[in-house]
């Protein structure tokens, strides 16, 4: 996995942050892995450059999609052909980072997701899960091809994506739209089932301004 980057971009998550850093090291641990501190005001970046990995610092707030495209614009000097990223609360299985990255590697899949709808997840929230539910099944229905999981945020996609990066959004609706993208463009896209695990911290997610910034 020399070829894989994994981004996890952080805001105010210091006490998630270093689990998070530890779990992606075991499960990947010769892939780069770079955090994008969206601008804390807590111990987010101290952690993360204590576990020794590529650090970025927003000077300001850009969201949660606009870190990830610092991520992946960052320049290390490696040369990438793959790129996955995780949120930073402690509800992704970093476990689930191989399969997706074999998926894209070996089966020529350009984004490969972690789908919590494939599983029966206690942890997500029952107004989320109805919403995402609802989502899919309608972007389902207008791009042709399934989904079950619109805005996951465990994913890997190859290098064919970036020349869509600039067209996703910078807020949290930066995963349902690259979804949109993966689907509409008829890309080769492929989901395998994560367990979704209870968040560390206080969500971030505002659901109807999220639905309410995609329809524009």
């Amino acid at each position: 996995m020399k070829d894989l980057r994994v981004i996890i971009p952080a805001y105010n998550e210091e006490k998630s942050r270093g689990d998070v850093i530890d779990q992606v090291r075991d499960a990947c641990p010769e892939a780069e892995v770079v955090v994008v501190d969206d601008a804390s005001t807590d111990r987010t970046n101290q952690i993360a450059l204590s576990k020794g990995v590529s650090v970025v610092i927003n000077p300001s707030n850009r969201g949660k999609g606009g870190a990830t495209k610092v991520g992946f614009k960052y320049i290390s000097g490696r040369d990438m052909k793959f790129y996955a990223f995780i949120d930073s609360d402690n509800t992704y299985p970093a476990t689930s980072i191989p399969e997706l990255y074999r998926l894209c590697n070996t089966e020529k899949v350009d984004m490969a997701i972690g789908s919590r709808f494939l599983c029966s997840n206690e942890g997500i929230p029952l107004i989320r899960k109805i919403g995402n539910k609802f989502f899919a099944k309608l972007l389902s229905f207008y791009a042709g091809r399934r989904t079950t999981d619109t805005s996951t945020g465990l994913r890997v996609i190859n290098d064919r994506i970036l020349e869509f990066v600039d067209l996703l959004p910078d807020g949290l609706d930066f995963d349902t739209r690259m979804t949109a993208i993966a689907l509409f463009k008829r890309l080769n896209y492929d989901e395998v089932p994560i367990n979704y695990l209870g968040r560390v911290g206080k969500s971030k997610l505002n659901i109807f301004k999220m639905a309410t910034d995609f329809s524009k």
